[in-house]
């Protein structure tokens, strides 16, 4: 787990890693945390991106527990996170014949026991392809080397995943899961399908929203970095 001293050691990593430096990432060890994308019939998603903090020293657990009672530092942290996902998605965009759209990121946290919890929830519009009955899942994991954290994808409610590359780790029928630092790159795809003898979930279509465009590609692990960066600057 991250301790605020490997983290602030690590911010030049971040700093590489916003200028589009390639195999930054892949240089990193696995971290703690997981990226559960939930996928929708019509290609939307619910996702969450978690972060896992040592709390064992006292100076962390005082850090932590002064982001728990700050929404608006929570807020910064959330609009800061939202961009760094545009950005993701912007990149995407410029390669398929959909716009991936990024809504509000709000952010919960939690301590259990010497573990510390932030995590990242927002809604993510045509984030997969739909191909007939088919849901398909590949950018914009597929345009990155690897993701630092376990990833985590759901099929829709009454599918269940058809094909998953590379092979995951996990495979529970409408889940498969990647340990972090697994290789992604282009062969990255995910098909969800109706589970044999179900009945289709109905498709829900989201009510438009402003579109919003990014920039260079970055890498997706840094919401700790983040969080630490805003820390930082802080009166105690």
């Amino acid at each position: 787990m991250h301790t605020v001293v490997r983290l602030l050691a690590a911010l030049c990593i971040a700093a590489l890693a916003l200028s589009g430096a390639a195999g930054t990432a892949a240089a990193q060890s696995a971290a703690d945390g997981q990226f559960v994308v939930e996928l929708d019939a019509d290609g939307d998603a619910d996702a969450a991106f978690t972060e896992e903090f040592d709390l064992t020293a006292p100076e962390d657990r005082e850090i932590f527990e002064e982001v728990q009672a700050d929404a608006d530092l929570r807020a910064a942290v959330a609009e800061r996170f939202g961009e760094e996902m545009r950005f993701v998605s912007g990149t995407a965009n410029e390669g398929i014949d959909r716009e991936l759209r990024v809504g509000e990121v709000t952010v919960e946290t939690a301590a259990v026991g010497e573990t510390g919890i932030v995590v990242y929830e927002f809604r993510w519009e045509n984030l997969a392809a739909v191909d007939d009955d088919r849901v398909v899942l590949a950018e914009p994991f597929s345009l990155f080397e690897t993701l630092d954290r376990e990833l985590v994808v759901v099929a829709p409610e009454g599918y269940e995943i058809e094909s998953a590359s590379p092979e995951p780790e996990r495979d529970d029928g409408d889940t498969v899961a990647w340990p972090g630092m697994t290789t992604f790159g282009e062969g990255f795809e995910v098909v969800a399908a109706p589970a044999s003898g179900g009945e289709m979930a109905p498709i829900e279509h989201s009510p438009e929203r402003p579109v919003t465009h990014g920039g260079a590609p970055l890498a997706l692990g840094i919401s700790a970095l983040i969080l630490v960066s805003l820390l930082v600057g802080r009166k105690r």
